[in-house]
């Protein structure tokens, strides 16, 4: 996997587990017609573009562009907060709406997943 193109393997993940887990489009958080990773780097361009203005207005003692730029932040900060929560909100609903086993006590992921955070 890309990891430039992390959250449109999620997005393409949940879509083939989805139909199970859904009746309607409607229950989901996350709009799995457009391009995830493009809004989550549009958004953490803006974040940074907004973090520099903070300082440069700083240095510059504009208090006008330093709230500016704070508002920038909290917008930009808060997008990318929603943007993690509909995932979450989204994982949820495929956790509760499919009929799972019983994950054992100690379970670990077996090896051969390569999987390096159990």
């Amino acid at each position: 996997m890309n990891k430039s193109q992390i959250f449109n393997e999620i997005k393409d993940i949940y879509l083939r587990v989805m139909p199970a887990a859904i009746s309607g489009s409607g229950d989901l958080m996350v709009d799995y017609d457009i391009d995830l990773d493009k809004l989550f780097l549009s958004d953490t361009e803006k974040l940074f573009a907004a973090t520099e203005l903070l300082d440069k207005a700083k240095k510059s003692d504009d208090k006008a562009a330093v709230q500016a730029a704070l508002v920038y932040i909290r917008v930009y900060s808060m997008r990318l907060s929603v943007f993690f929560e509909n995932i979450k909100d989204d994982t949820d609903l495929l956790l509760k709406n499919i009929d799972w086993p019983d994950i054992p006590d100690n379970y670990q992921i077996p090896e051969h997943y390569n999987y390096p955070y159990s």
